[in-house]
């Protein structure tokens, strides 16, 4: 009885350092690079360099890839992707992407092989075969600066936030087809849609506030007037709480969704890591991840306390992240 106690127990120890045993991608945007890092260990195990201002980046949905944009900085403009093996850390393909220009914001479209891209640069979103390295449809917006994307839990829309019109997008992700623009705050940014589909919000990095639409008709429900750069707003997996990110005041702010109260600040400045440019809630819920910018590291935040429980090390200009249940071979 005591062996097979012994065995049941190591079982669940290795069960346990196994899921533990995970991979954040993080795009370094300052140096063109993307980290993987092992969670077991919170070690940086690979940077590979990829294209130019590696601002945002998708898992696919095996969890196997991922796709990382070429934004623009001085004296660069992006006109590609570039698709990576999680497992070994290798580049597998550039897709050439032009004349679409500036690419940005990213989403995966469900169990497809296609993804959807804001190219900021030449004012249009396309969707594109990552398999076949194809454009294979492309909305115009028209706007100023679209540069972040978020999709409908159903996938079928696409909302996009214009920061030089100050306004949003909503394009249909079947057909392509830009079904509406609409008039957000001054500075839209920041954009995320709740777990239920019923609301959608968006921080204005100018103005200070977020504006909350209903996703049905498409009109503004309410405000925050938050008092800071709401440069990333995250929604919980469960729906309850909406995080935050202050990128001047190097903080994080959790709010419940329903009330618009606010109830937890970490502060990430304290712990070495300012400037939080990036959000991304772990699929369990259990850890909410913050890219910090301006010194090259995340903060990985539990979320039964919202105290930042590890910090890694990254590279610099730690932007979009991601997680995938793959090991990064070391």
């Amino acid at each position: 009885m005591r062996v097979l106690l012994l065995i049941s127990m190591s079982l669940v120890l290795l069960a346990a350092g196994a899921l533990r045993a995970q991979t954040l991608v993080v795009g370094n945007k300052y140096e063109g690079t993307v980290s993987f890092i092992d969670l077991e260990s919170g070690q940086e195990i690979k940077k590979p360099e990829t294209g130019g201002s590696p601002h945002e980046l998708i898992v696919s949905p095996d969890k196997s890839k991922v796709v990382v944009v070429s934004y623009l900085e001085d004296g660069y403009v992006g006109e590609e992707l570039n698709v990576f093996d999680i497992a070994s850390g290798k580049r597998l393909k550039r897709i050439d992407i032009s004349p679409h220009k500036g690419p940005h914001g990213i989403a995966w479209l469900g169990d497809s092989n296609n993804v959807i891209v804001t190219t900021e640069e030449t004012s249009d979103v396309i969707k594109v075969d990552v398999a076949e390295g194809k454009v294979l449809g492309v909305a115009r917006t028209d706007q100023v600066g679209s540069h972040m994307l978020a999709l409908s839990p159903d996938l079928k829309t696409a909302y996009v936030t214009s920061r030089g019109s100050a306004t949003f997008s909503v394009i249909d992700t079947e057909t392509m087809e830009l079904k509406s623009t609409i008039p957000a705050g001054d500075g839209p940014e920041a954009v995320w849609v709740s777990p239920d589909n019923s609301e959608l919000w968006i921080g204005n990095n100018q103005s200070e506030n977020i504006f909350i639409f209903d996703t049905e008709t498409l009109k503004q429900k309410e405000t925050i007037d938050v008092g800071f750069l709401p440069i990333r707003i995250r929604f919980h997996p469960d729906g309850e709480v909406v995080a935050v990110a202050d990128l001047n005041g190097n903080r994080i702010l959790v709010y419940d969704a329903k009330t618009r109260k606010q109830l937890h600040e970490i502060d990430v400045g304290s712990a070495g890591a300012r400037q939080p440019a990036s959000l991304f809630f772990s699929p369990d819920g259990k850890f909410l991840f913050a890219g910090s910018q301006r010194d090259g590291k995340v903060v990985e935040i539990d979320t039964a306390t919202w105290k930042v429980k590890r910090i890694f090390n990254a590279g610099q200009g730690s932007d979009g992240i991601e997680w995938s249940p793959v090991n990064i071979e070391k």
